[in-house]
């Protein structure tokens, strides 16, 4: 038998200004300006001004927004606990808030141009194809990626054809297809591998010297001994010298891996990193400015504003009055909210910045990543008194701009390591240290990880063999073997 049962819970709901708050604090300033003007479009009730052009920023170069600091007034975290900055909660935190399907996602729109399957496509139609056959390129462009590779095997795209458009098409047919588009330019383009693309660029050569030759020999024979850089392999199997092979692989270092990226980009208006902050350097104070040059002003209707008094302080309202009055009502407080909350976003923003400033200070007086101070959300949370959440709504997406360079904002979040001397040092700086030791290395002999270990300890960095690999895994460096070149 069924038994009903009382339960008290406790839940927390945020308000719709809250989740909105949520929302404009990870829009950077590109966006949000956008979102702005969609919001006085939707809402009679908001107007836009735009504000001064000689303006760079609504808020002014004092108090908290542009607080300045004093490199000498900076603390070297004497009192810190080092060891806090070894936990990695905070860091799998942030990644799984940037993880968050409800987190929105905004991309900077292209300007209108013909796309990289636009052109593939009018190439295409220039060719004497039949109906039949122009579709069945169509649906194989349609598989094509940015980077210019087939991304679908063939019998599904053939599926595809039969269910949708009702053609019944042979492996042979698409084959053959496929061979119309891998014709078109750029070469390279509708390969299933880097090899097929590879090969397709060096046949489409018209010289026919030695080196070519070769480099279409070991790309289609050898092609397993190439990417392992087994060369020594390779001149034993072809009979060959090193002067020859590196003749050979020179031609094929000239190839385009991904002959279908920056395709796009050609069509494509400059898309312009827009900064969030201005940090600026005069002598040893910095100051920092929230950018809002773009962002219009906004404020409640005079018109509509009017129209409210006089309909609130009507005693007999008809149907239609009372719809436009509560219309205008409802209009009105959303005008309100989207005001306060952007200028709860500006404090916000202020504030979180100003914190990372001070943590920060040494790094953008000197831009040395060397002074870059290990930095976790919950120290910027613990600073300003907001949640780790909002704090990292805050870095994500948005750019500070300073006197070496535009950065990310999230770039500057960095966990810890230790030297020989005990010293806490961002992982940064590590990186940098092992990116200096690789590219200085010998080629023909290229570093182990143990012998990066050793050579990192020489630099005062005492880390193990494993460490080693694991920065040189984030850093994209290959193996050793794998980075070995010949003369």
């Amino acid at each position: 038998m069924n038994s009903q049962r009382q339960k008290i819970k406790q839940l927390q709901k945020l308000t719709p200004q809250q989740l909105l708050l949520m929302r404009l604090l990870q829009m950077p300033v590109t966006t949000l300006e956008q979102r702005i003007k969609e919001e006085v479009e939707r809402n009679p009730m908001l107007e836009l001004e735009k504000k001064d052009p000689d303006s760079y920023s609504s808020t002014e170069d004092s108090g908290e927004t542009a607080e300045a600091y004093d490199s000498e007034e900076m603390s070297d975290f004497k009192d810190t606990d080092s060891d806090d900055f070894y936990e990695d909660d905070d860091y799998n935190y942030r990644e799984r808030l940037e993880r968050d399907r409800n987190v929105e996602e905004h991309r900077i729109d292209p300007s209108e141009g013909t796309s990289f399957a636009e052109s593939l496509l009018r190439q295409i139609r220039l060719r004497n194809l039949s109906a039949e056959q122009q579709t069945i390129c169509e649906e194989i462009i349609g598989s094509i990626d940015g980077s210019g590779y087939l991304g679908r095997d063939l019998q599904l795209i053939a599926n595809d054809l039969a269910f949708r458009s009702g053609i019944d098409v042979s492996d042979k047919t698409m084959e053959e297809m496929l061979a119309e588009i891998q014709s078109c330019e750029p070469a390279g383009v509708g390969a299933r591998s880097l090899q097929e693309c590879l090969s397709l660029q060096l046949h489409r050569k018209n010289n026919d010297d030695t080196y070519t030759k070769l480099a279409k020999e070991i790309v289609d024979n050898h092609f397993n001994q190439l990417s392992n850089k087994h060369y020594s392999s390779l001149m034993t199997s072809l009979k060959i010298n090193e002067a020859t092979l590196n003749g050979a692989l020179k031609e094929i270092r000239r190839l385009n891996p991904k002959p279908g990226w920056g395709r796009e980009e050609e069509n494509r208006g400059a898309a312009y990193i827009v900064p969030d902050f201005v940090v600026r350097r005069e002598g040893g104070i910095l100051s920092m400015t929230l950018n809002s040059r773009n962002l219009p002003q906004l404020h409640i209707s005079d018109a509509y504003s009017e129209m409210q008094k006089e309909l609130s302080e009507l005693n007999n309202l008809s149907g239609e009055q009372k719809k436009t009055l509560q219309f205008i009502n409802d209009k009105g407080n959303e005008a309100q909210w989207l005001l306060d909350t952007l200028a709860q976003r500006e404090r916000t923003m202020t504030a979180t910045m100003s914190a990372i400033l001070k943590w920060q200070t040494r790094y953008f007086l000197s831009g040395d990543s060397v002074d870059l101070k290990p930095m976790r959300l919950r120290d910027i949370a613990l600073e300003t008194g907001y949640d780790e959440s909002t704090i990292s709504r805050v870095v994500n997406q948005k750019y500070v701009q300073c006197d070496f360079g535009t950065i990310l904002l999230k770039d500057l979040f960095a966990k810890a390591v230790k030297n020989d001397q005990g010293d806490v040092m961002a992982t940064n700086a590590v990186k940098e240290a092992l990116q200096n030791i690789v590219d200085n290395e010998d080629k023909r002999n290229p570093l182990t990880d143990d012998s990066l270990a050793q050579q990192m300890e020489e630099k005062g960095y005492k880390l193990s063999r494993r460490t080693v690999a694991k920065y040189r895994e984030l850093l994209g460096i290959p193996v050793a073997r794998l980075r070995k070149e010949l003369k």
